[in-house]
């Protein structure tokens, strides 16, 4: 019987630890170009991995990307937001104040609303959908897009959230609730 041969991706080239120097000169000349607060090869194309480690600057092994910042990595948005979110993994506390350039947080996440691009932690596609969901500072339309946009990705789509809204912790579910019903227009 022949043997199965693996499928390796190639490895994404660290732009982040180039020279600022360089990185600017590349960009000038066309061969990187900006993908969120990062940059990547213009011969790549703008995946769930190349966004990932675009962000590669600001993870930690123990972070992963939350909320906007999970949705942009998903495809969901534009840009992944400012401040960059990211959580805790493991229970961990966070070692660090938050600035404007990214929020660290604690949050409670099982091992099945991990995902990894790559070596980089994100919030799965539907953990992401009920973190905008649950979000207290509001459900703008750029965040309604945005879950529009994770459902697809998520095995049940609108059904599967609001099982899990409903089987979940308490916390803003009522919010999250009115909100997929569409009763939310004004991001309060």
């Amino acid at each position: 019987m022949p043997e199965r041969s693996t499928l390796t991706l190639p490895k994404i080239p660290a732009i982040y630890t180039w020279p600022v120097a360089v990185r600017s000169a590349e960009i000038l000349r066309g061969t990187l170009v900006h993908c969120g607060p990062g940059s990547r090869p213009v011969g790549w194309p703008e995946t769930s991995r190349i966004r990932a480690t675009a962000l590669a600057p600001w993870y930690t092994e123990h972070r992963v990307a939350v909320r906007m910042s999970a949705a942009w990595i998903w495809g969901a948005t534009r840009h992944p937001g400012k401040p960059l979110r990211f959580a805790t993994l493991g229970g961990r506390r966070a070692e660090m104040v938050s600035t404007s350039i990214m929020t660290l947080q604690q949050l409670r996440l099982a091992d099945s609303d991990v995902v990894y691009c790559d070596s980089f932690a994100v919030t799965s596609p539907l953990r992401t959908a009920l973190d905008l969901l649950r979000d207290p500072e509001g459900f703008d339309a750029r965040s309604r897009a945005a879950y529009r946009l994770l459902l697809p990705l998520i095995a049940g789509g609108a059904d599967a959230v609001t099982a899990r809204l409903v089987e979940g912790p308490q916390a803003y579910r009522n919010v999250a609730l009115t909100r997929i019903r569409g009763g939310e227009r004004d991001g309060c």
